[in-house]
């Protein structure tokens, strides 16, 4: 079997966003199968910041609100945050706060949790760490990374925080908060289509981000299903994914239960 790749340009995919109306209702778009096992994403940190300590204990107090939960909601349309809520989780900690201004990494392909449209950075993750560090006092700025040089910025010094880094990218060299999202990759298929099983994508066209091209070949069923595909198209974002199906452009694409949450909500 060939496999075509096609790997679709960045900004041509920016310049056609979906609005987000069209991720209502369901989105018209169906899970038919989990594809690969849960993982968690972090906020990573310098071995050794007490930056980690703030924005942890942050994180806690705001979760034991309906801050976080609330934020969830209106990117997901349901609570996925995992983080435990713990009320005066600060209190031993306002004394040492310093004011600061954080450089916050965010990779900006990482639709819904972070991105870059209409001159605005926007995104579950933005809004998030927005909240941390508007109850901190602190300033923030953001830098976009990509996601997989996020210990090399971090070490670097060209950020203090890199947002939604997957557990595998979780080396002994780096701090990290606890997890905020727990996540698994799924096939999702238009609603109206007659594929309703990873089976029946047999001899179809499947969508991949170029970031995930490794979870497709990942798990004990992951060569046969792979063999079986008529082709695989390449996307540059998840955002592009979503749009080539919805075109028709595929028949299923692969992608993180918490990507599937935001456009079927």
């Amino acid at each position: 079997m060939r496999i075509r790749r096609a790997v679709i340009c960045l900004a041509l995919c920016a310049a056609m966003l979906l609005p987000m109306s069209a991720c209502g209702g369901g989105g018209g778009f169906r899970i038919i199968d989990e594809y690969s096992g849960e993982g968690n994403y972090y906020l990573a940190f310098r071995k050794g910041d007490r930056l980690r300590e703030y924005v942890s204990a942050a994180m806690e107090e705001l979760a034991a609100t309906s801050t976080l939960r609330t934020t969830s909601i209106s990117w997901f349309g349901e609570n996925l945050v995992s983080v435990k809520g713990r009320q005066g989780a600060m209190e031993d900690l306002w004394e040492s706060k310093p004011d600061r201004t954080v450089i916050v990494g965010i990779d900006l392909s990482n639709m819904p949790l972070s991105f870059f449209t209409g001159g605005v950075y926007q995104g579950f993750d933005v809004d998030m760490i927005g909240y941390i560090c508007g109850y901190l006092g602190w300033n923030m700025v953001f830098y976009p990374i990509e996601m997989a040089n996020a210990e090399v910025e971090l070490n670097a010094g060209n950020i203090d925080i890199a947002m939604a880094v997957p557990e595998d990218l979780i080396t002994s060299s780096l701090d990290t908060s606890p997890a905020y999202l727990t996540s698994q990759y799924v096939l999702v298929t238009r609603s109206g289509s007659h594929i309703r099983s990873r089976s029946g994508m047999k001899g179809k066209i499947l969508g991949v981000s170029v970031a995930d091209e490794e979870v497709l070949y990942k798990g004990k069923k992951s060569e046969k299903f792979v063999s079986s595909l008529g082709s695989i198209i390449y996307q540059t974002n998840t955002e592009g994914l979503f749009q080539a199906l919805m075109k028709g452009e595929v028949d299923g694409i692969l992608v993180s239960s918490v990507v599937a949450a935001y456009y079927m909500k």
